[in-house]
């Protein structure tokens, strides 16, 4: 009887320490994926491309929690195939199943040339406001086919544009130190632009997408399904002279917010669309002549949306 009673002690304290052990372990594993929730999917796959940054040649990405994509813009020296096979083998795959991937691939020395440019662009807004020169305006620079950096200024400007040219080059020539790269050969242009009585006014933003149906004849843009790779979108059209009203719409369905510029005679206007958001404006008294529309993603991801212009003879 003392021996039963002995074996039933023993198996009573197995039992307890056993039921201590699963529940520790429980209480672990509650901790593990407490922690992990902490932590959402798109922030665990950043982790992830932050380590491959070097290894894959990066320059940059982004994890869209809205559209579900992420963007990447690699070195075009590297494997694509192999990067997206890194991701499957170092991200949970519930988190990557959530995912759409975007690789765009670009050079080294485009993305150099490129970060150059923006660089210089930087230095030249500063002396403008610097120097109050309220009237000189300041585009984007292009790199393609050779870098550019583009300045326009009224005809009816006291400064020059040779004599506007020769104080930037002076200012970059003394920021030298402050440039990422010695050896990138630009131009700067400074162009005048006609007087300001004649550049069309500002759009009118209506808050509600206007119907484009009934306007087919005069659609004289429509992209759909718009998937640009380097973030920029742009398109030209010719106004008519016996036409003084035209309209633009945007939809952007990209997870981040994008410009919109229209440009004409060296003027431009620029006006902004939130992220999966679309916006329809009416421009009357438009100048004639050729007008460009561009579209521009806020972080360089990929472009994805609608762009429709329609011109008329008649006010909307």
């Amino acid at each position: 009887m003392r021996k039963f009673v002995s074996v039933l002690i023993i198996v009573f304290v197995v039992v307890i320490v056993t039921n201590i052990s699963i529940n520790k372990y429980d209480s672990s594993s509650n901790d593990n994926k407490h922690n992990n929730n902490d932590e959402s999917g798109g922030d665990r796959i950043a982790s992830v491309l932050e380590n491959a940054w070097d290894e894959f040649g990066l320059f940059s990405f982004g994890v869209g929690d809205t559209d579900q994509t992420i963007s990447i813009v690699m070195d075009d020296t590297k494997s694509d195939v192999q990067l997206k096979k890194y991701l499957e083998e170092n991200v949970n795959k519930t988190d990557l199943n959530q995912y759409n991937i975007e690789i765009t691939k670009r050079s080294l020395q485009e993305v150099e040339t490129e970060s150059f440019m923006m660089e210089v662009s930087v230095i030249v807004s500063d002396y403008l406001q610097e120097k109050n020169y309220d009237d000189v305006d300041l585009y984007h620079p292009s790199i393609e086919p050779k870098p550019i950096l583009k300045l326009t200024i009224p005809k009816s400007s006291e400064l020059s544009s040779e004599n506007l040219r020769m104080e930037l080059e002076d200012v970059l020539a003394a920021k030298s130190a402050d440039l990422p790269q010695k050896d990138i050969s630009y131009e700067i242009q400074v162009i005048e632009r006609i007087d300001e009585s004649t550049i069309e006014l500002d759009a009118v933003i209506s808050d509600v997408v206007e119907d484009f149906q009934g306007t087919t004849n005069h659609l004289i843009i429509s992209s759909t399904d718009i998937f640009k790779g380097n973030g920029i979108y742009k398109m030209s059209w010719a106004q008519p002279s016996d036409s003084k009203d035209y309209k633009f719409h945007v939809t952007n369905n990209t997870g981040t917010n994008v410009t919109v510029q229209i440009q004409q005679s060296g003027h431009t206007q620029t006006y902004n669309v939130v992220a999966n958001g679309s916006t329809t404006w009416v421009q009357s008294a438009a100048s004639s002549g050729d007008h460009t529309i561009v579209v521009t993603t806020s972080d360089g991801r990929i472009f994805k949306g609608d762009v429709f212009v329609s011109v008329s003879d008649a006010p909307f």
